[in-house]
């Protein structure tokens, strides 16, 4: 190993020892189980050893690494189908999709209508633009105050307020039709 290794393998390992626990701690208040909080976070940690010499600068570390974090719990949030169960048993916060939607027990007809809204909600969703989708998803599906999103993007707390209005009209156009009884 070169000097210059050595020196590139000390100054990631002071880098990780001094972001991983409060990485660990941003992610874990964003994702939605621990075991998604340990993927992100290995996932976040092997990234930034790979782009290391990409990276300019100390401050610009500390961005780099909880921005990756952030979009790595907002690509979770859109891969699974919006029925996924946020268990609180299993370490997350949250609740069913399910739980919005009629009873599945009151007969096929429900349980019908119940996966017509539910895929009916997902691709409202997706048809939003990227940032209202995640104001939208993150204040109503993952519980976040919009101070804690306001600290989380940087954006101010008025802009995040009008994206959550666009999104929350843009669902309820696409949405209307689906009122049940």
């Amino acid at each position: 190993m070169t000097a210059a290794q050595a020196q590139r393998r000390r100054s990631i390992d002071r880098i990780v020892r001094d972001y991983r626990q409060r990485l660990l701690s941003f992610i874990r208040w964003l994702a939605p189980t621990r075991a998604d909080t340990e993927d992100i976070l290995q996932d976040v940690l092997y990234q930034f050893t790979v782009s290391f010499d990409d990276i300019r600068s100390l401050e610009d570390t500390a961005a780099w690494l909880f921005r990756v974090a952030r979009n790595r719990v907002t690509d979770l949030a859109r891969k699974p189908s919006l029925g996924r169960q946020l268990d609180p048993a299993a370490g997350g916060e949250g609740y069913l999709l399910e739980e919005l939607l009629p009873d599945p027990s009151a007969g096929p007809e429900r349980r019908f209508l119940q996966a017509e809204m539910a895929q009916a909600i997902e691709a409202a969703l997706e048809a939003l633009p990227e940032p209202q989708r995640d104001v939208f998803i993150w204040h109503e599906l993952q519980g976040l105050s919009f101070n804690e999103i306001a600290d989380l993007t940087g954006e101010p707390l008025n802009t995040l307020l009008s994206r959550k209005r666009y999104a929350v009209l843009a669902l309820r156009a696409r949405l209307k039709d689906l009122k049940s009884d």
